[in-house]
């Protein structure tokens, strides 16, 4: 299931010494090693500065404004390396617009998974609502309307220092509106070793799959980039503090889960 993470709080770290941390010590074919990374994403996200000090960066040359940004609107790029995305990702309240269009942009109680794991983290605002389930990918074709045994897991919040996990192709998702503006911290991992490279959508009320639709960030892969990048990369300070090198895989990484039977039930569409 998808896994709430216990995390170790750590002096903040910069974007540019995050990026060079998860270059160096995860392995992205390794998920020991992608949850022993989560103590350094938190550090991330509790610098106040990120997104004012990125913005104003990107900002300075508009000529290459989130170059080799494979998503749309509210996703902000903010470096890549060897197999991984790190992204901040804009949640609003509801703001009149249609609904078409909102859901286009922000995938609100759209019920969908994604062909990568990734860790998150709520870094600004109250966070969002989710609802979660989980599926067997080895047993759906992927053909539209195709019948999919979900099993509910939680119903829960994204608020600011809550680091989660998700699983490629088995977690599925469905945010809801914040009560206002909030963003969240996205790693996104890559490797070759996951069942398709399709997102999928699901009606979760008839447990069926809708569509499939390729991933952006599956298609466009991360190994082709460089082995460490940020746009427009801010120095590395000497005053930084460099978090914690995670265990080795045989160690187990500590966290807690809260159980399906123990979780509330979704709102009805």
């Amino acid at each position: 299931m998808a896994y709430t993470l216990a995390v170790d709080r750590q002096p903040s770290i910069g974007l540019a010494d995050y990026l060079d941390h998860i270059q160096a010590t995860v392995d992205p074919a390794d998920t020991d090693s992608v949850l022993g990374s989560a103590d350094a994403l938190h550090a991330l996200s509790s610098d106040p500065d990120l997104l004012v000090d990125h913005l104003n960066r990107e900002l300075a040359d508009l000529a290459s404004w989130q170059n080799g940004n494979p998503y749309m609107g509210p996703a902000l790029l903010l470096g890549r390396g060897n197999s991984f995305i790190v992204r901040a990702n804009i949640w609003l309240p509801p703001t009149g617009m249609n609904p078409q269009q909102e859901q286009s942009l922000h995938s609100y109680e759209l019920p969908h998974d994604h062909p990568f794991s990734f860790l998150t983290v709520g870094h600004l605002g109250p966070g969002y609502e989710t609802t979660i389930w989980e599926y067997d990918p080895h047993q759906v074709t992927g053909h539209p309307g195709e019948q999919v045994e979900l099993r509910l897991l939680e119903h829960t919040e994204l608020p600011p220092g809550k680091v989660m996990f998700y699983r490629a192709s088995r977690d599925i998702h469905t945010q809801h509106h914040p009560p206002a503006l909030c963003v969240s911290l996205n790693l996104l991992i890559h490797h070759r070793d996951k069942p398709h490279t399709e997102q999928r959508f699901f009606d979760t009320d008839r447990q069926r799959l809708t569509r499939s639709t390729p991933s952006p960030a599956a298609t466009r892969s991360c190994a082709t980039s460089p082995a460490t990048s940020a746009i427009s990369a801010p120095p590395r300070s000497s005053n930084t503090s460099a978090p914690p090198t995670p265990p080795p895989p045989s160690e187990p990484v500590p966290w807690t889960t809260s159980p399906a039977s123990s979780a509330p039930q979704p709102n009805p569409p």
